[in-house]
């Protein structure tokens, strides 16, 4: 007898977890940087920026080159925003593997959604320009619980959760925010080897790594 799957939802970080998004961060984040005379950032660099967002990213991407004023953020940010939008989704591909475990998720009638800290109106746009926004119950982003309510909160999990029904759930991420997030939400997390890491993967504390996404199905399995 085949036992069950043991989820009845599985959420996925966005940047480095779903979709490599570097190349269009950095280039964003450089356009804003250039727009003041600052040097720009290499695309390796940028990926240990991400995780807490645009502003996060642009303010410690002005710390590299020198000092970070609230009053230059607040300028900058709407430039890096704007080229980002005006280029969402022309080159972030989904890490290998994805597309093929979100269609054996779905067939098993698991629910999928999307907790990022990317603002949520881009969250949208960015999967409905790559074709992958209606795989999705729901997509929260950073905005979406209010200011200062993103991860590592546990609120856009629980939000997550209520929003796909309720049941057992399971987060997959790149960051020790996601980490955070899911341990305070009560659920397992799993963290990803090929993401946007700052650190190892094996020391952000997820309950489970993967190193490619063919080894989904069978490290949640593990985790019931």
């Amino acid at each position: 007898m085949t036992r069950p799957f043991p989820f009845d939802i599985v959420g996925f970080d966005l940047d480095g977890t779903l979709l490599d998004t570097s190349i269009e961060l950095a280039a964003s984040l450089n356009h804003a940087l250039e727009s003041i005379g600052r040097p720009p950032i290499a695309t390796d660099g940028v990926k240990a920026l991400v995780g807490m967002g645009t502003r996060h990213m642009l303010t410690l991407g002005l710390q590299q080159s020198g000092q970070a004023e609230e009053e230059t953020i607040r300028a900058l940010h709407p430039v890096l925003i704007d080229h980002y939008r005006a280029n969402l989704g022309s080159n972030c591909p989904p890490f290998p593997g994805l597309v093929d475990a979100i269609d054996r998720l779905q067939t098993m009638d698991v629910k999928l959604a999307v907790v990022t800290n990317k603002f949520e109106s881009l969250a949208v746009e960015l999967l409905g320009n790559v074709g992958l926004a209606d795989r999705f119950v729901t997509i929260i982003g950073g905005d979406t619980m209010g200011k200062g309510n993103g991860k590592p909160k546990p609120d856009p999990i629980h939000e997550m959760i209520a929003r796909c029904g309720g049941g057992s759930a399971a987060y997959i991420g790149d960051s020790i925010h996601d980490v955070h997030a899911s341990r305070a939400a009560g659920i397992p997390s799993i963290a990803v080897a090929f993401g946007f890491l700052s650190q190892p993967a094996e020391e952000l504390g997820a309950d489970a790594v993967i190193n490619h996404y063919g080894e989904l199905l069978e490290t949640l399995q593990s985790l019931a």
